[in-house]
């Protein structure tokens, strides 16, 4: 699924890189890397033993992801779903993640994949990661506040659309803590 059919901004761009201290980080994910916007700009300001995982569902973007970042150390492709970021690090041998990008369409989404997706990542990540989404409405935040706590929420309206860049942390982001409106939990797939 695409989030949107007009590439991102450079302006949601920087805004999406922000939070990144490029010159400690040891693993980077991104999810739905599309035609790799953002990765271009992970690639280009990363130290070349980071790590950086890109996970896509969409099997033309990994080819073409793939082929793009083919002569890149350190970059690994994915063919794959977010929720199994985990044993995908696990496969390559790779460092925590200290961040995640996203701009996965939580909206179109299934509710039981959204949570098995942000419950994956809060587990994925220390406790003073960032997850580090970009949305194009707050429709979810109460979902993401369930497994995360806010530590930032930029509106970039030189985008297009306007789009939104939200930080989280995993510490204190439990689903009893947030006392959010959000329906419960759904049950665990088989």
């Amino acid at each position: 699924m695409v989030g949107s059919l007009v590439p991102s901004s450079q302006e949601l761009t920087d805004k999406v890189m922000e939070p990144i201290d490029f010159a400690t980080a040891q693993c980077i994910v991104e999810y739905g890397p599309g035609t790799g916007v953002f990765t271009d700009v992970i690639i280009q300001r990363r130290r070349a033993e980071t790590v950086v995982l890109l996970v896509e569902l969409n099997e033309e973007f990994c080819k073409l992801l793939k082929e793009r970042y083919a002569g890149q150390p350190n970059v690994h492709v994915v063919l794959g779903s977010a929720d199994k970021t985990g044993e995908y690090l696990q496969e390559i041998n790779a460092p925590q993640a200290e961040y995640v990008v996203c701009g996965l369409p939580f909206t179109s989404l299934p509710l039981r994949l959204d949570y098995r997706i942000l419950e994956h990542t809060r587990d994925v990540l220390p406790p003073d990661g960032k997850l580090i989404l970009f949305q194009y409405s707050l429709q979810n935040t109460k979902l993401f506040e369930r497994f995360f706590r806010l530590e930032s929420q930029t509106h970039v309206l030189l985008n297009l659309p306007p789009a939104h860049v939200l930080v989280y942390t995993p510490e204190a982001g439990s689903t009893e803590e947030s006392g959010s409106s959000a329906s419960a939990p759904p049950p665990a797939a088989a």
